[in-house]
């Protein structure tokens, strides 16, 4: 899941690097700090919101990956996973509950990661 997530989080991450005013840098540097302190305190900071929606779509793709969780970790049981068993041995009566549920949780996981941004504007 990392492997089909990740992609999302570095090209969101190098857009939002590529975003940050190259002369902020510039004037951080003039002023004496060193690079790592430009990249912590002017570029990471401007850089992380796309950071952060970065990390949500990994997530969100981490998530819907159903294949490799199938082949590869099919226990302990997922919520895909056990979507899938109910829904073949049960049919899809017995798999919608669990669906319903699925989505709603993370539905509320969207939400409440989508706050916590809104609330640092």
């Amino acid at each position: 899941m990392l492997f089909v997530g990740l992609p999302y989080l570095v090209n969101t991450a190098r857009e939002g690097f590529r975003t940050v005013d190259e002369r902020l840098e510039n004037v951080s540097r003039s002023l004496g700090a060193s690079q790592w302190q430009t990249f912590q305190k002017v570029s990471f900071p401007l850089a992380f919101p796309s950071i952060y929606n970065g990390c949500i779509l990994a997530w969100a793709r981490g998530i819907s990956e159903f294949s490799a969780v199938l082949i590869v970790a099919y226990f302990p049981k997922s919520a895909p996973i056990l979507i899938y068993e109910r829904f073949t041995s049960f049919g899809l009566q017995s798999s919608r509950p669990v669906a319903i549920l699925f989505v709603l949780v993370c539905l509320a996981i969207f939400i409440l990661l989508r706050s916590f941004k809104w609330r640092k504007k």
